[in-house]
């Protein structure tokens, strides 16, 4: 199910696989961002059973510094206010991007930690949607659910 379609990205949800999925399509404004995000968000508001999330960011490289800063500031905190429990995301880069973090790392600036959200990095979107499906498993989400 598509959730929104823009220039810059889309959001859609399966609901087999029970992942919300960004895929970034294109470098967007910092309003574009966060409009994309605020949209993603109204869909979990109305589907707060959302747990396993995916953000592709192999087409268009690492986030800014002030998106970074509104995500982990402002976003994220909305994020734990509506659905009040831990959530999985994985999060998956393009190879050039992984190896320059990889071998540019220098540890992040003052950051709020968020703790409810467990990221996991992939360079592949079936290693990232196999880790999401393996964590549900092993967390007894889809299984029960579906029966």
């Amino acid at each position: 199910m598509v959730v929104c379609d823009t220039p810059y990205a889309y959001i859609t949800y399966s609901s087999q696989s029970e992942v919300l999925s960004i895929k970034w399509k294109d470098r967007p404004s910092l309003e574009q961002f966060k409009n994309v995000y605020w949209q993603g968000l109204q869909f979990v508001k109305a589907h707060p059973e959302i747990r396993f999330y995916c953000v592709d960011i192999s087409l268009i490289g690492p986030f800014d510094q002030e998106q970074e800063l509104w995500l982990n500031w402002e976003f994220c905190p909305q994020v734990l206010d509506c659905i009040q429990t831990n959530i999985f995301a994985a999060v998956i880069f393009s190879e050039e991007h992984f190896n320059a973090l990889v071998n540019n790392y220098v540890a992040p600036s003052l950051l709020p930690i968020h703790g409810f959200i467990q990221l996991n990095y992939f360079t592949d979107a079936v290693e990232a949607h196999d880790w999401l499906a393996y964590t549900q498993r092993s967390q007894g989400f889809a299984l029960a659910a579906k029966s």
